[in-house]
């Protein structure tokens, strides 16, 4: 007997907004299976958990079977795992469903092909680079990071006037829609599962580099672009790295750093109080949202902080070996880079690199000169020549 099984998109649980395809599907089945929230779009499913749905579809020996589950089966949807289950056991079908993502949209007027799309959803993680680099970001909250955390995060992260779509219960009855500032909805109540449109119209461009004129300097030393750029490279900084910057400065390099880690967050480590103050004044300016500047100095600013997958040192104050060997700590994979000036602070590094059993360790010296007009003709100008130091944390050492 040749087998069939239907995995149905449910839409929002209501069944006026099934697809006539579904509905078609759920109406031939030999058996519908479905968990309790879902019986309203098939009053005669049979009520069955998800985590044993596959085994009583197989279990069930009809020849026709439909398995609901909840919104698209194309997003952040279940239906691939329920897939891969199944396809031992006879063929299987993924009929589409109306997203939560689609039908907000409408609900708002907002076209969604530009939309940056990030789930919460029973997850960790932050959105503040997502709204940091995107004009319009769509979220899926719940469990813990409900919509009220979302816009009470976004709010103390200076991003409180924004214009935030809230949307519960969409598509059923008690459904609500609200358009306000992020600092106005932290303050409402919501229930557990919700979406938001949050809307950034001077969102940063991730894809741009941090130009040295781009940022207020003062009297605080600063990394110059072109060591920045060659530094963050070689740091192979991922999209949801979490990266530590030392010494961070200005926040030239934590700002670029923040654009290659951007669904991430950069800790920005500083101990001066003019740097500090230029650190958030540049943070604004260029819309890095995704740093969290940290006062103090190192290695004790480093205890609270998460796990590093990348370590940036600009400036150790003396304490390189034991700042390397904090990150290396929390993370055994850690990706370290140091930029030195003075051939001791190389020395100190190099030293501490090997003896905390780093890997792969490269050193290189940049020189930039850049061109100035004298007169009718241009004129190049060295700035100082700077060390950088790569390598990786070694499991074995």
């Amino acid at each position: 007997m040749s087998r069939k099984f239907d995995i149905v998109g449910a839409g929002l649980g209501s069944p006026a907004l099934l697809t006539a395809e579904a509905a078609q599907a759920l109406a031939h089945a030999d058996i519908v299976l479905a968990d309790r929230r879902l019986t309203a779009v098939c009053p005669h499913a049979e009520v069955c958990a998800f985590s044993e749905m596959a085994a009583r579809a197989v279990s069930s020996g009809v020849p026709a079977t439909a398995l609901l589950v909840s919104g698209d089966v194309g997003f952040f949807s279940a239906a691939g795992r329920l897939r891969e289950q199944l396809l031992p056991y006879g063929e299987v079908r993924l009929l589409c469903g109306l997203s939560s993502m689609q039908y907000f949209c409408a609900k708002c007027g907002v076209p969604y092909d530009d939309l940056c799309v990030r789930s919460l959803h029973g997850r960790t993680g932050s959105i503040l680079g997502a709204v940091s680099y995107h004009k319009r970001v769509f979220v899926l909250t719940g469990g813990k990071q409900n919509a009220q955390t979302v816009c009470r995060a976004l709010a103390e992260a200076g991003l409180g006037g924004l214009t935030v779509h809230l949307g519960e219960n969409l598509g059923m009855e008690g459904e609500r829609v609200l358009t306000d500032t992020a600092s106005a909805l932290a303050q409402q109540s919501c229930g557990s599962l919700a979406v938001l449109l949050i809307e950034h119209p001077a969102a940063a461009n991730a894809c741009e580099p941090v130009r040295d004129a781009m940022l207020t300097r003062g009297q605080v030393p600063m990394t110059k672009e072109e060591v920045r750029w060659v530094a963050v490279s070689k740091l192979a900084v991922q999209p949801r790295d979490t990266v530590w910057d030392i010494g961070a400065g200005t926040g030239a390099v934590t700002l670029e750093l923040a654009r290659k880690a951007s669904d991430g967050m950069v800790y920005a480590v500083e101990r001066n109080a003019q740097a500090l103050a230029l650190l958030e004044e540049n943070r604004v300016r260029l819309g890095g949202y995704n740093v969290w500047i940290v006062s103090g100095q190192a290695p004790a600013a480093l205890e609270d902080l998460p796990a590093p997958d990348c370590v940036f040192v600009g400036g150790s104050g003396g304490s390189m070996g034991d700042i390397l060997a904090a990150g290396r700590e929390k993370n055994p994979s850690v990706r370290v880079a140091v930029t030195a000036i003075a051939l001791e602070t190389l020395h100190a590094a190099r030293q501490a690199l090997g003896a905390l059993g780093f890997a792969e360790i490269e050193t290189v010296q940049l020189g930039a000169a850049r061109g100035r007009q004298v007169g009718d003709y241009t004129m190049m100008t060295a700035n100082n020549p700077v060390f950088l130091l790569t390598g990786r944390s070694s499991h074995e050492a």
